[in-house]
């Protein structure tokens, strides 16, 4: 794995990539806004990103961990995940404190998320492509 994070090493420093790395689609970034994601809700959702390992696993990392990581407390979490979950980013289903796997823990699907930044992407590239196009054009060009 090490000529994989290679290049990340040489960005980052080697003992940044310690506790591993996150793959985020830069779509996520340029339309946070559009998709009506808070700043608290951007984290969330990159923390989830964070321990989304397996394509058909969902993440399920506890509230507490992800209040503590972010250095909120855990009802700000809850109010950010029902914020997400109305706008149909991600879905969450409770589990059983009885389950060995999950003790307790959501489950959070992504794949609201997932749909919303296939469907925006192209738009987005598009209308970046067009406000790019119009601002190489010439001053007296563009008041025409």
């Amino acid at each position: 794995m090490k000529a994989k994070t290679e290049p990340l090493e040489k960005k980052w420093g080697e003992r940044s990539m310690l506790m591993g790395w996150t793959a985020i689609p830069t779509s996520l970034l340029f339309l946070q806004a559009e998709l009506a994601i808070t700043p608290l809700g951007f984290n969330v959702l990159i923390n989830l990103v964070s321990h989304w390992w397996e394509t058909k696993e969902h993440p399920y990392p506890s509230q507490e961990s992800l209040a503590k990581r972010m250095g909120v407390s855990k009802r700000s979490i809850q109010r950010e995940v029902t914020n997400l979950v109305e706008l149909g980013l991600i879905a969450k289903q409770a589990n059983k404190a009885g389950s060995a796997k999950y003790k307790g823990r959501n489950t959070y699907d992504l794949t609201g998320l997932v749909e919303r930044l296939n469907e925006k992407a192209p738009e987005k590239i598009s209308s970046m492509q067009r406000h790019k196009k119009s601002a190489e054009q010439p001053d007296n060009i563009q008041e025409q």
